[in-house]
């Protein structure tokens, strides 16, 4: 693959596309992220926008990442038990975020379906879930 030609060939989704597959910690983001013009466009576009939490990309979760979201998730459980002992109210404890992906989506309907058609056996509808 030349980038040269597909520049010089106005290829500019496929373009766009590759660097979107950059990595997050790329020498590209980085200069985005310390660029002033690119930091005052991207806080404006994501004024008053409330969107979902975030989630790792599945390109990037490794068995690295798996063990540094467990521990990162004892040292919250850790920190809340110490709150507690002491008398304090710890607050909720959430797990690390992992990727999202359609299969934990499609597992999800899954199991609603299942549990629609078991509770409609003793005359429940779906709207009672």
């Amino acid at each position: 693959m030349d980038l040269a030609e597909w520049y010089a060939g106005k290829r500019w989704a496929g373009l766009l596309e590759l660097i979107d597959m950059l990595p997050t910690a790329s020498r590209l983001n980085e200069a985005i992220a310390n660029d002033p013009e690119a930091a005052k466009a991207i806080a404006e576009s994501q004024r008053g926008k409330e969107g979902p939490a975030w989630a790792p990309r599945t390109a990037e979760w490794d068995l690295h990442a798996t063990i540094l979201g467990q521990i990162a998730t004892g040292i919250e459980v850790l920190t809340a038990a110490t709150i507690k002992a002491n008398g304090g109210k710890p607050g909720d404890v959430k797990p690390f975020p992992t990727p999202r992906t359609e299969i934990q989506a499609a597992m999800k309907a899954a199991e609603r379906d299942w549990a629609v058609q078991f509770a409609s056996q003793f005359g429940f509808s779906a709207e009672d879930l």
